[in-house]
């Protein structure tokens, strides 16, 4: 492999998506309407793991067990098997179906950067008193919660739990008024969003307002293609998977990066960024000194660093294609990872991206 054309190489890890839920394509527009911060994310699917252990894991409908706990193929940080609970019922679950309805699982996948070792205790108070829990140390950027339908297949009528939690019930109505008394499913999982909303991407003709291209269903979105490496940062028209934003205003942690050419850059605190040594880091993990990279290639110094709240809305896009470097958009004229990056390709975060002068015997295979 010739060093100058050596292409952009990812690390193998990739977190596992349960595929049967993620696939679904009517996700997008379900996710537009059920749209929660990161701290209601949280929120929701500690409530997901709650309502499926003390409702649907009992010998009996509609009660839990503690004791119905079985050893799963995940472990705990002694490398024994971690404890993990099914629910009974598959027609009132809140457990996804991809993986059989395991609870523990499910709020974990959710909540933490995937791995096989779990903290593992049982828990000494609350709702859930006795029942097993999983727990990581740092939890993931950007939550996945479970959003639900009449159907597994999230082609009925969209579901929500009541605003405040307040029980464990189904409304056919965000404000928990229509109460839904029959069969229910996780049909999708839903991710939050990152742009600030004055902050423009790369199309076909040039920077356009992300609120505007999502107005104006903009379908030409330019990325790196597939093979683009540092030395030849070649892009791409790429069709849009989807765009996504709150459905109503909430308080966003925003990063604002100025660099010594002039430009700026203002992202959620966890939305990934391009360097110019080819990482992909988190725009909260960024320093002074740090230089980012513009689409032609021109390193540029990040000069200034500002961190304020946004109340309001923040916005995201996913292009159609799912090849990770065909993933690097163009945003306020700087390369950066695009809404896969934040939780299809989460073990990305972090990691070297971009080679230039790594010796040939060295490179990963």
């Amino acid at each position: 492999m010739n060093k100058s054309t050596i292409k952009l190489i990812f690390a193998a890890a990739v977190l596992a998506a349960p595929t049967a839920v993620m696939a679904q394509p009517t996700q997008q527009a379900r996710c537009t309407t059920d749209s929660l911060t990161i701290e209601q994310a949280a929120l929701r699917i500690e409530w997901a793991r709650k309502c499926g252990l003390t409702l649907n894991t009992g010998a009996t409908p509609g009660t839990g067990n503690p004791n119905n706990w079985f050893n799963s193929s995940f472990f705990d940080t002694s490398f024994n098997p971690a404890k993990e609970y099914q629910e009974n019922d598959p027609n009132r679950a809140y457990s996804g179906n991809s993986n059989t309805f395991y609870v523990n699982y499910w709020y974990t996948w959710g909540l933490f950067p995937a791995t096989p070792v779990y903290t593992v205790f049982q828990q000494t108070s609350g709702p859930t008193l006795n029942f097993w829990k999983w727990s990581r140390p740092t939890q993931r950027p950007r939550p996945l919660y479970p959003s639900f339908d009449t159907t597994v297949t999230g082609t009925g009528t969209q579901l929500f739990p009541h605003p405040t939690l307040a029980n464990c019930s189904l409304y056919s109505d965000k404000t928990g008024t229509t109460l839904w008394n029959t069969f229910f499913y996780v049909s999708y999982y839903c991710e939050s969003s990152c742009y600030a909303p004055d902050q423009s991407l790369r199309f076909s003709d040039g920077d356009v307002n992300v609120v505007k291209a999502m107005k104006e269903k903009r379908d030409d979105l330019v990325t790196l293609t597939a093979d683009a490496t540092l030395d030849d940062l070649a892009t791409q028209t790429a069709r849009v998977f989807s765009y996504t934003t709150e459905i109503r205003d909430a308080e966003n942690v925003i990063y604002k990066l100025t660099t010594a050419s002039g430009g700026s850059l203002s992202v959620t605190n966890e939305h990934p960024i391009i360097t110019s040594v080819g990482r992909l880091v988190q725009a909260q993990k960024l320093a002074l000194g740090d230089e980012l990279l513009q689409a032609d290639g021109t390193p540029d110094e990040i000069i200034k660093i500002e961190k304020s709240t946004l109340f309001g809305k923040v916005y995201n896009i996913k292009p159609a294609q799912t090849e990770p470097v065909a993933n690097i958009l163009i945003a306020q004229g700087f390369l950066v990872g695009s809404a896969r990056f934040q939780n299809d390709d989460i073990g990305y975060i972090n990691r070297i991206l971009l080679f230039r002068g790594v010796p040939d015997d060295v490179m990963p295979r």
